[in-house]
């Protein structure tokens, strides 16, 4: 099979030369180093032409578009060619897509539909199950209406007035939670510690989302994840991992340490596995958020694509993911659950 493993920020969808491509690549040469160990692929990836001269680690620098290697085809994007344009042009000559982008602003989720309306086969989730995830607001309605704990949340739009904004603030405690509702990797989430700060940060975060803004109660207690494999209802659970978010303001994704061992573990991971087996359309690499409340375990969001956690995962899994994820998009097979050997912590 031809199977197009494609990194937004590396394709240079946007961050050319910034730290987001760096570490967009930096995944990409993970990934394509794991399904290059993997029999019966023939490997094609797309790099902004930025990149030609520092190439892919372990693999050769490229030249030309196109050009072949051993063990992938690299097709260079041409100078001033976006990334989603070289998408486009890459998918032409592939039979299988796997897509490493940001769920934010539907990315994720539109070039996921634009493979599916060319017949590609997605080895990731369905256009419409990322539309839901990629929504925090409509995420946690679906998971609210099935029971599951979920912080307590309110939708705040540019059309809102001053007065509903002014209700909102009287009806959250502080410390309190604004954040976009499209958003990834803790970007724009912040802890608001005083009622002048929630105006003033509110009033400037309507402004540049079109989608909204969520107000969420804040949940006191330890930022943890679920990695796990998904497949036609069923999940495969992979690991609990230790997440490690800023202290300021702005709360963001720091890294990660894998596994985690935590007395309720089970309990963790099963209500992840059970989110997730609810949710029509999610298929493989799934990360499930959570805070450790003071109480229950509580649901942050589902991340429906390939998360930080697999660059600490693959380190520890004792196996090939690749071949695992090979397992799953092409036989149809979830994978049974790794033995994790030692510990590994990703930083970001």
């Amino acid at each position: 099979m031809k199977l197009f493993i494609y990194e937004y920020f590396a394709s240079g969808a946007v961050g050319e030369g910034t730290d987001l491509q760096q570490a967009g690549l930096e995944m990409l040469t993970a990934v394509l180093k794991d399904f290059g160990a993997v029999a019966g692929l023939e490997l094609l990836t797309a790099l902004a032409c930025s990149l030609k001269e520092q190439g892919l680690s372990g693999f050769p620098p490229g030249s030309a578009a196109g050009e072949q290697t051993d063990r992938l085809q690299v097709h260079w994007g041409d100078e001033g060619e976006s990334g989603v344009k070289l998408f486009q042009k890459v998918l032409d000559s592939c039979e299988g897509v796997f897509i490493i982008a940001p769920e934010s602003r539907g990315i994720l989720a539109g070039l996921t539909a634009m493979a599916e309306s060319r017949g590609k086969m997605i080895w990731g989730s369905s256009s419409l199950a990322l539309r839901t995830t990629s929504n925090k607001g409509e995420l946690l309605a679906f998971l609210q209406s099935r029971g599951w704990p979920v912080p307590r949340s309110v939708l705040f739009k540019k059309s809102m007035g001053a007065a509903y904004r002014e209700r909102i603030a009287s009806e959250f405690s502080l410390p309190l939670i604004v954040k976009p509702v499209c958003g990834a990797g803790g970007e724009g989430v912040r802890r608001i510690e005083s009622p002048g700060r929630f105006q003033e940060v509110l009033e400037t975060m309507v402004q540049e989302e079109e989608a909204g803004v969520l107000v969420q109660e804040y949940i006191p207690g330890q930022a943890v994840s679920v990695s796990l494999f998904v497949l036609h209802g069923r999940a495969q659970v992979l690991s609990l991992n230790r997440q490690s978010l800023s202290e300021r303001e702005e709360l963001l994704f720091q890294g990660i340490t894998i596994p985690y061992h935590h007395p309720r573990e089970e309990e963790i991971t099963g209500m992840a596995a059970a989110a997730c087996e609810q949710l029509a359309g999610l298929k493989g690499f799934v990360g499930v958020d959570l805070v450790l409340g003071p109480r229950v375990p509580v649901i942050i969001e589902i991340n429906a694509r390939l998360t930080s956690a697999y660059v600490a995962l693959r380190e520890t899994a004792g196996r090939n993911l690749a071949q695992d994820m090979t397992l799953l998009f092409a036989q149809n097979i979830l994978p049974e659950k790794p033995q994790l050997q030692g510990n590994y912590t990703y930083a970001v």
